[in-house]
């Protein structure tokens, strides 16, 4: 089964769109860690910083799936470094 192509505009676009939800992701992450003195966090925040961990997970599976699905339909190789770009 072949991935649904796409265009340059579409990928550049979607890819940004990503990384920039990744950024706001991490900074609510850094934020709400921070809020941790060693005592850890409220059940609240506690809450919050679970949900905000798993939406990053899934908008870097998102960014892989992304830049996976340009590479196959021919337009790039797949990147060695994975979705952070580390």
């Amino acid at each position: 089964m072949h991935p649904e192509p796409i265009t340059q505009d579409e990928y550049e676009s979607r890819l940004n769109s990503l990384h920039e939800r990744r950024e706001e992701l991490e900074e609510a992450e850094t934020t709400l860690a921070s809020h941790d003195h060693g005592g850890g966090l409220p059940a609240a925040e506690r809450n919050r910083l679970d949900k905000v961990r798993g939406d990053l997970a899934d908008v870097l599976q998102q960014i892989g799936d992304l830049q996976d699905r340009w590479a196959d339909t021919g337009h790039a190789r797949p990147d060695p470094d994975g979705a952070l770009g580390e």
